[in-house]
């Protein structure tokens, strides 16, 4: 191991596990024949540190024989500024040495004999321009192409695979053009490279068809891994199991994350109305917008009041996320700046009206800081210094939505700068993927197209990565409802997905099986890529499956439902709720029947587009059923029922709906401990009292708890055609 390396364990304090890695990753590099067609893959979480691993990789490759390593970044010069500054100041010692230049390949000066000798990175953005620069590159130099070359594929599934419907082409299909440039760049070397993918979303690498395929005479040869590598997930990383599995939990500060966001909301946010500006402290179709940024506020002077007790300065963000559209930018600018003006307004006279709205917001978060372990400040210090941070104009509110302007905003690590306190960031697609911000306590989403792209949501998510756990007893997320079930099944199916990387499934097991239900019900295997993601239930061991948001219809139009289902538990269990009971299947069935028969949704119960899926919900009882194996229990599903339950319909002061009826230390538990072949039905019965949001009806709430035995399916209940 020679120098390079070894001064970057040192100055980067990389872990062991990082080390591990890295030196693992380059080893399969130099002894496997890894290609265009059959890369190495360095799998990461969004935001958990895959650029620090490679760059690592970079520098243990040099001190291991290569010359030369070509960084293919997202074709945005913004993600390809914030690579060079970074490769910049870690490579700054052997820069100044010049032992390696680091060239951006659309401003390359005459590369003399005395540049060659040296070790050199391209940095070069996957979009036409630039990579015909590359082929040139090596075309004018062929004593380049001689040399040993590493390629690093940055934010692999973007725009190195890819497909596109195209009426205009005998097969309706497409490659897309980037597809098409590095299918010709893998034709234009010898063996004397490797090639790594780095990812957080290998979806479009894995969910590809088998073999070569022809599209309008061309022939494509999918991109399967040779290898992964897995990036060690750090003990400050926060992701998809904090805002969808710990946030089950009621007792954890994660519970609090989400706020639901009505769709009405975000259309009055993606639709200029003027009336909005002067009553936008008071309009009800805000709420939650006005919300979202007097609990940042709150939040954050929470958080630059515990750092000022250690002699800190703080400062944090927040994003807006709704539209990809300038003006609709220019018009969430204008919202935002207006909502501040009021607030401004508010403290310069010292308002009891804005005092209260800080107490809902301090009650608020003071719950999950709480449960955190950390000690709240008072009300009355929170006050005062959320007042000086309005009368002094802490807050800075910046439009991103150009290249130019996010590039003109990076600091020195590529990261978006905070030049004030409180930092609002408003944009759209220019504030994803590979950008990275600081001290993020709150994030508004609201993109929400018809069809969900996975890789393309979950890197929107910039909530994900390091986090302090004092940032998150006071962060957010802020989104309808609609977007968070996509989400919560991009996480599910991102979780079954990288749990099959790591018991190989490059390496062609079948670790994951992929179904689809007709319309009947009926299950039978599908093609990985005909997936529809969002359309999915991922299932696993111990998984839970229920329905939220419901409303229950009236009780005049219930109370003979809910008998029946009574009769019919109370008959299988003998009149005795004390222990779990088995309950034949078609039973079972009936009763999911006559418990959806009882729900209502729709505009006036904010829960329109969330319908239970109960034809699903069946299926899957009847997809466990394949894996039973004791006689005894063919046909059969486990109940546990319990009565005299009284959640409310909302949670978090009544912004988001509740999602956890069954208690993780009691219902969970028991459930758990007897599904290990087949499945356990959970169902609580509701009183369903008005002033905890129901309609004083008594109602059926069904959980169903997978057994242990399950094997991971990707179960889609819509495909692509």
């Amino acid at each position: 191991m020679s120098q390079m390396y070894n001064t970057f364990i040192v100055s980067k304090d990389y872990s062991t596990d990082l080390q591990e890695c890295i030196e693992k990753t380059v080893d399969e590099l130099t002894k496997r024949r890894t290609n265009f067609n059959d890369p190495g893959m360095l799998l990461g979480k969004i935001q958990s540190g895959k650029t620090r691993t490679f760059i690592g990789i970079i520098a243990l490759a040099f001190d291991r024989g290569y010359n030369i390593c070509v960084i293919f970044t997202k074709g945005t010069k913004a993600l390809a500024e914030q690579t060079i500054k970074r490769l910049d100041n870690d490579f700054f010692q052997f820069i100044e040495n010049d032992e390696l230049k680091v060239y951006d390949i659309m401003s390359l000066p005459p590369l003399t004999p005395y540049i060659k000798q040296q070790n050199l990175i391209f940095i070069v953005k996957k979009e036409t321009n630039n990579l015909d620069h590359l082929v040139n590159l090596f075309v004018n130099n062929p004593d380049l192409a001689q040399k040993k070359v590493l390629f690093v594929d940055d934010e692999a599934d973007f725009a190195s695979v890819g497909f596109k419907r195209d009426q205009n082409t005998q097969s309706g299909i497409s490659l897309n053009v980037l597809a098409q440039k590095i299918s010709l760049i893998r034709q234009g070397f010898e063996n004397n490279y490797s090639f790594l993918q780095v990812t957080a979303t290998p979806y479009s690498l894995y969910l590809q068809p088998q073999g070569e395929l022809e599209l309008n005479s061309d022939i494509f040869e999918p991109i399967k891994p040779a290898f992964t590598s897995l990036v060690p997930i750090h003990d400050a990383y926060i992701g998809g199991q904090q805002y969808f599995e710990e946030s089950q939990n009621i007792e954890s500060p994660y519970s609090k994350l989400y706020i639901r966001v009505p769709d009405n909301e975000i259309e009055v946010l993606n639709r200029r109305d003027q009336r909005y500006i002067n009553n936008i402290i008071s309009t009800p179709n805000l709420f939650v917008f006005r919300t979202a940024i007097i609990n940042f506020l709150v939040g954050g002077t929470i958080r630059i009041l515990q750092n000022e007790l250690n002699q800190k300065k703080y400062k944090c963000s927040f994003i807006i996320h709704t539209a990809t559209t300038k003006s609709i930018h220019q018009w969430q600018i204008e919202l935002v700046e207006a909502l501040l003006f009021s607030l401004t307004e508010l403290a310069s006279s010292n308002s009891k009206e804005l005092k209260d709205l800080i107490k809902i917001s301090y009650l608020d978060l003071a719950e999950s800081i709480a449960m955190n372990g950390d000690n709240s400040l008072t009300l009355k210090e929170v006050s005062t210094k959320v007042i000086e941070v309005l009368n002094n104009k802490y807050v800075g509110v910046t439009k991103i939505n150009s290249e130019n302007q996010i590039t003109a905003l990076l600091d020195r690590n590529g990261q978006l700068r905070l030049d004030n306190p409180f930092n609002i960031f408003i944009g759209g697609q220019i504030l994803d993927r590979g950008i990275t911000i600081d001290n993020l306590i709150g994030f508004f989403y609201g993109r929400n197209p018809n069809t969900f792209q996975q890789d393309t949501v979950l890197q929107h998510s910039r909530m994900y990565g390091a986090r302090s756990s004092k940032d998150m007893s006071v962060t957010r997320l802020y989104t309808s409802n609609r977007i968070y079930n996509a989400l919560l099944s991009m996480h599910e199916f991102d979780s079954a997905l990288r749990n099959a990387f790591e018991d190989g499934i490059h390496n062609g097991d079948n670790s994951v099986v992929f179904v689809e239900r007709d319309a009947q019900g009926i299950i039978r295997p599908c093609a990985p890529n005909k997936i529809l993601i969002t359309s999915t239930q991922t299932i696993s061991p111990h998984s839970r499956f229920l329905p939220i948001g419901f409303q229950t219809k009236s009780k005049t139009h219930i109370q003979n439902t809910i008998a029946e289902i009574d009769n019919i538990l109370s008959e299988a269990s003998n009149g005795n709720f004390q222990q779990p009971f088995l309950l034949e299947i078609e039973k079972v069935y009936k009763v999911i029947d006559l418990i959806n028969s009882t729900f209502e949704y729709g505009e006036r119960h904010e829960n329109k587009g969330i319908e239970w899926d109960y034809i699903t919900f069946k299926a899957i009882f009847r997809r466990l059923q394949a894996n039973i194996l004791n006689k005894d229990l063919e046909g059969k599903i486990y109940c546990y029922v319990q009565t005299n339950r009284n959640l409310s319909r909302k949670k978090n002061n009544g912004l988001t709906f509740s999602d956890a009826p069954d208690d993780g230390n009691t219902d969970r538990r028991i459930a758990k401990n007897i599904a290990s072949e087949t499945a356990c039905l959970i169902i609580l019965k509701q009183n369903g009292l008005k002033q905890n949001g129901w309609r004083d009806a008594e109602f059926w709430w069904p959980v169903l708890m997978t057994p242990q035995n399950s094997r991971p399916a990707v179960f889609a209940r819509e495909t692509i055609s």
